[in-house]
């Protein structure tokens, strides 16, 4: 429906969701992650906070959130900059959460969070938040001409990003550096992901 551009059915048809099941996260997140492909970021944030009272010892719960609010404050910046500010702010708060934590079955998440930390960092100040909640140990510009980002919604899941390079290369969990200067995160193989491919400086094609 929504790809036919009937937003409001759509919406209606994914309010349903949440009717299946008010307390389950997994029905929550998939809804939520749905909200956010079509605009829908304060409904989505909404359902994220859901998620994260009821899921707060998933590092995932955290970054969602954070960079749906991100993308909010992104929308926010031109009408009003205190309400981007306050976004950018808890934002960097959640994933400098996600950074400084130990988190029992996604190791190396930190590292992702950390690359989305400094992205929205620049974007923060440029509003007027001098004072960012972050640790100064955490920041450093981590630019990259290619970041590939996979994350999905269903726990105990394992999905696979394989990236193809112009070479012909292939970069996957069993080949996670190419000879280019890509690398492929870890293999998150029980549920959520991030996985991330970065390639500092892409060659031609």
């Amino acid at each position: 429906f929504h790809k036919e551009g009937d937003a409001a059915l759509a919406l209606r048809v994914l309010s349903n969701l949440a009717e299946l099941g008010l307390e389950e996260p997994a029905l929550l997140r998939v809804l939520a992650h749905r909200l956010s492909q079509q605009e829908q970021l304060d409904l989505s944030i909404l359902v994220f906070d859901e998620v994260l009272a009821l899921r707060p010892e998933e590092p995932q719960s955290y970054r969602d959130l954070a960079l749906v609010l991100a993308r909010r404050a992104d929308t926010l910046v031109a009408v009003d900059a205190d309400r981007a500010q306050a976004d950018y702010e808890r934002a960097l708060t959640l994933l400098a959460r996600v950074v400084m934590d130990t988190w029992d079955r996604f190791d190396e998440i930190e590292l992702i969070a950390l690359v989305e930390l400094n992205n929205i960092l620049p974007r923060a100040k440029k509003v007027g938040l001098h004072e960012p909640p972050v640790d100064p140990r955490l920041i450093q510009p981590l630019d990259m001409d290619i970041r590939i980002v996979m994350t999905w919604d269903a726990d105990m899941t394992d999905m696979d990003l394989h990236v193809i390079e112009p070479s012909g290369e292939e970069a996957y969990f069993a080949h996670n550096r190419t000879t280019t200067g890509g690398l492929l995160s870890r293999d998150f193989t029980q549920g959520y992901g991030p996985e991330e491919y970065c390639l500092k400086k892409a060659m031609h094609g």
